[in-house]
């Protein structure tokens, strides 16, 4: 099969959890045995993927192209629609919901579909995008040949609120990589933050209303017997976060609050392996691959029951309800004192992880590529 993949997200170079699935599950699906049997087009914008990336993928896939498709505007609906004639596509994937209005009549399509969080952009203010947002979700998932779900929650919403096909929807769960951790460059890191290791939580993640980072704060601020522990909050500010920098101050813990801002690869292993405990507060997720990067760094987690939360960590992870501040407060209070149970937390962090693998994920995306 001729095989397109809309790989405009995956060569980001400040990627987060959407970019991160697209670069993973590229990446292994092309490492794989299998791939070899196809012809892999991947779509990128005009800022061509690094060399390094180049390397990486055609090292792996010979039957590989990049084609790049300089369009600032219209990238999917134009460019990418056009590319699906051009180039005889068997298959379209698009690994983030959107897919092209007019493309090839014949041509089978694959849609990755990472939760319906559309509401809590800062665009769904806009009548338009009131519009806009959920009807290109709902054309993806009504139309495409089939649909990827990353977790049953997200499946489950589909078909509640989007009126989807369940027999049309694959759950495919998301895996987890670490790269190989540098000791040397650790202490740097700790001075940059002016952090001492495992003296702080750690959240991870953009900084949104959404993630109800304000309610953490204000959680963190009423812990007692704790003076020394700091909260790192790592991530770029995204949209709405006005709140949230000025809550370290309105509850009384400014100095002890720390906002990283957009932290590299290297930077997110040594906070990670050096946290404490974890912290997920989130109202929502479709996924959340965080928690599984803190079960891979060995790290204890708290997290609330939001989304697909509860089901990812399946009771390998403390669980509150998020929209409870007192209950934050006493999730933590109960970790924090007792090593017992963050030792108990990290040992089924690691069995639980067992369960996600990108090269499983790939395989079973391949899968779905050959059944189309």
């Amino acid at each position: 099969m001729r095989i397109g993949i809309d790989a405009s997200r995956a060569f980001e170079v400040e990627r987060t959890g959407t970019e991160t699935y697209s670069y993973q599950m590229i990446r292994h699906i092309l490492q794989l045995p299998e791939a070899g049997k196809h012809e892999w087009y991947l779509y990128v914008k005009s800022q061509a993927p690094s060399t390094n990336n180049q390397i990486i993928f055609n090292n792996q896939a010979p039957n590989t192209k990049f084609i790049q498709i300089p369009l600032p505007f219209l990238w999917t609906q134009t460019g990418l629609a056009a590319r699906t004639w051009i180039d005889k596509l068997d298959c379209l994937w698009v690994p983030a919901h959107t897919l092209p209005l007019l493309r090839k009549p014949d041509l089978k399509t694959l849609v990755t579909v990472h939760g319906i969080e559309y509401e809590w952009l800062p665009a769904y203010e806009s009548r338009l995008q009131r519009w806009y947002l959920p009807w290109s979700t709902i054309y993806a998932v009504k139309t495409a040949t089939k649909v990827i779900a990353v977790s049953d929650f997200t499946k489950g919403q589909l078909v509640e609120r989007l009126g989807a096909d369940p027999a049309r929807i694959q759950v495919v769960h998301e895996g987890v990589s670490f790269q190989a951790l540098n000791p040397k460059h650790q202490y740097s890191i700790f001075n940059k933050f002016k952090i001492i290791p495992e003296k702080y939580l750690l959240f991870i993640g953009t900084v949104q209303p959404r993630k109800n980072l304000a309610r953490l704060i204000e959680a963190f601020s009423r812990i007692r017997d704790h003076r020394g522990l700091r909260l790192v909050i790592a991530g770029k500010l995204g949209w709405q976060y006005e709140a949230v920098l000025a809550a370290p101050e309105k509850f009384g813990v400014k100095n002890r609050v720390v906002f990283t801002g957009y932290i590299t690869d290297e930077e997110k292993e040594v906070l990670l392996r050096n946290a404490l405990v974890y912290v997920q507060p989130s109202i929502t997720e479709g996924f959340g691959l965080p928690v599984l990067e803190a079960f891979a760094a060995g790290v204890p987690v708290i997290s609330s029951d939001g989304g697909a939360l509860k089901e990812i960590l399946n009771f390998s992870g403390f669980l509150f309800d998020p929209f409870e501040t007192e209950g934050i407060k006493k999730s933590l209070e109960l970790v924090l004192g007792n090593k017992k149970i963050r030792r108990e937390l990290v040992d089924r962090g690691r069995e639980r992880l067992k369960d996600f693998s990108w090269v499983q994920a790939a395989r079973q995306t391949l899968k779905l590529f050959e059944t189309l």
